[in-house]
């Protein structure tokens, strides 16, 4: 074998060196940006189930939380803080998991799961009540959205009341303890 030759297994060699190693950066990135997705949605799914909790966390939120989006504006007016809170907080939620969903973080399961909730929430006769006063601090990107999401939806379908058995269970109870 000539020098020459040495020259061409060198180079050829080194060409598929340097392909291996485009290859594995190449491959790098794409774990890498697994890596980010994942870490994005669970660092904004921490929040919603935080937000899950705090709907429940102490004696008498369950019915604030029921009562409130029922009927917001007849509420009493810890019940409408509850509320504020409440639906505040998963709103911004829904807006961080909105940017986060155009920017390729969130998977569409991900993100419809989220809107469905912010919808739901915002279809309840206390939610409709509490988003006239609600859209007015919310950040006008989400609020365009959601609006427009809202007129899309019938009226007959589920609201977030009808999620859980419970939550019309609750209400009936309450209206007969308040009967009595």
């Amino acid at each position: 074998m000539t020098l020459e030759n040495f020259y061409y297994v060198g180079q050829t060699v080194a060409v598929v060196a340097i392909l291996m190693s485009l290859l594995a950066v190449v491959w790098q990135m794409q774990q890498s940006q697994k890596m980010e997705r994942a870490a994005a949605q669970r660092d904004l799914l921490l929040p919603v189930s935080e937000w899950g909790r705090m709907t429940n966390s102490q004696d008498g939120d369950i019915d604030r939380f029921v009562v409130g989006l029922h009927g917001y504006d007849s509420a009493e007016a810890l019940t409408q803080s509850f509320i504020d809170k409440a639906l505040s907080e998963f709103v911004f939620v829904a807006e961080s998991a909105l940017n986060m969903h155009r920017d390729g973080f969130f998977s569409e399961g991900t993100w419809g799961g989220i809107e469905g909730a912010a919808l739901a929430l915002l279809r309840t006769p206390g939610g409709k009540q509490w988003w006239v006063y609600g859209e007015r601090v919310i950040g006008a990107e989400i609020v365009a959205h959601l609006n427009k999401r809202l007129r899309e939806i019938p009226d007959s379908a589920p609201t977030f009341l009808d999620f859980w058995p419970s939550y019309r269970n609750r209400l009936r109870e309450l209206e007969v303890l308040k009967a009595a």
